[in-house]
């Protein structure tokens, strides 16, 4: 009898012990993936460059504190990205390739703010790497206690703004706020121009100069608007040694490298309007007949470019816009 009743447990023993092992073999896998999913929060830094872990079949959702103007993906042939009005805050992206990959993702707010990502995918075989699922981004805000006057809370969100935002960023901030800006068009009768243009602010951001303007498209046909260039040009000077005829325009133009550019869109409609800004460093010095020039021109004639004329050295303050505003 005893015998029987000790065999019996030790039967229950075995059943219980190979049930305990097969439970942890089955929850084992999925405690392990939750593991590596990651939700995560960030302060907003446009000096900072965050990592971006994704992986194929996943969505990674990019949350911003405010609307989103607009994305830009260095490779669109290996990671998707997606955004509408209808969720304004929200970036998704995902790798459409099963392979390791690697790219660079800007995302820029409606009040200039921008964030910098590199993202980055091990691929589908590296089922132990981590994964972003969200990732959220905050405002920076100050160690203060809050004040219950709301007077006070605006004062201290416009101060604030103040100092975050830079010389680039507001400049092209307040040229797109320019409801008429005074159109320069030049007429050329063997290539009529199919954009005009106007120069807003100028302005000294240490060494370089920010520089804002519009376009406006006065054809009746789409255009593509090509990146702004910088020009040094004299009119004046001719190659030594060459005869210029009488009819020829000589001019030696000097490009000036350019740090940084934007737009509001680059391809036009028929009667519609872009805001631009650029920054460039200035040339240490010109001489008398020189001209700093702003050239502006499209996919379909980049030859045949608008050019606007800059002052080299920029105001006290910047330049009142031609509207009057």
């Amino acid at each position: 009898m005893n015998r029987t009743i000790i065999g019996f447990c030790f039967f229950l023993c075995s059943v219980f012990a190979v049930t305990a092992q097969t439970s942890l073999l089955r929850s084992s896998p999925d405690k392990k993936r939750a593991e590596q999913a990651q939700i995560s929060e960030l302060l907003i830094s446009p000096d900072t460059v965050s990592e971006l872990h994704l992986r194929p079949n996943f969505a990674t959702s990019i949350l911003m504190p405010e609307p989103v103007a607009n994305v830009v993906l260095g490779a669109p042939m290996l990671f998707s990205e997606e955004h509408s009005e209808h969720a304004a805050e929200l970036v998704v992206v995902k790798p459409i390739t099963d392979h390791a990959a690697t790219s660079n993702l800007l995302v820029t707010t409606r009040s200039g703010q921008h964030v910098s990502l590199t993202l980055v995918s091990d691929g589908s075989s590296a089922t132990d790497a981590p994964v972003d699922f969200v990732l959220i981004y905050r405002r920076q805000r100050d160690f203060l206690i809050p004040s219950d006057d709301p007077a006070d809370a605006l004062a201290g969100e416009t101060l604030l703004e103040a100092k975050t935002t830079s010389v680039f960023d507001q400049s092209f901030s307040e040229q797109q706020r320019i409801a008429s800006p005074a159109w320069s068009v030049q007429h050329d009768p063997k290539q009529p121009l199919k954009i005009a243009a106007a120069v807003g602010s100028v302005s000294g951001d240490g060494e370089s100069l920010v520089v804002a303007f519009s376009l406006l498209n006065v054809s009746s046909e789409w255009v593509e608007i090509l990146p702004p260039q910088i020009e040094l040009n004299n009119p004046a000077d001719q190659p030594s040694g060459k005869k210029v005829k009488k009819k020829q325009k000589n001019i030696l133009a000097d490009q000036v490298p350019i740090t940084d550019y934007r737009y509001t869109q680059r391809k036009l409609a028929p009667g519609a309007r872009a805001d631009g800004v650029v920054k460039f460093e200035r040339p240490n010095f010109k001489q008398s007949q020189e001209k700093l020039q702003l050239e502006l021109a499209t996919a379909d004639a980049a030859n045949h470019p608008l050019l606007l004329n800059l002052p080299f050295t920029p105001p006290a303050t910047s330049l009142p816009h031609p509207s009057g505003e």
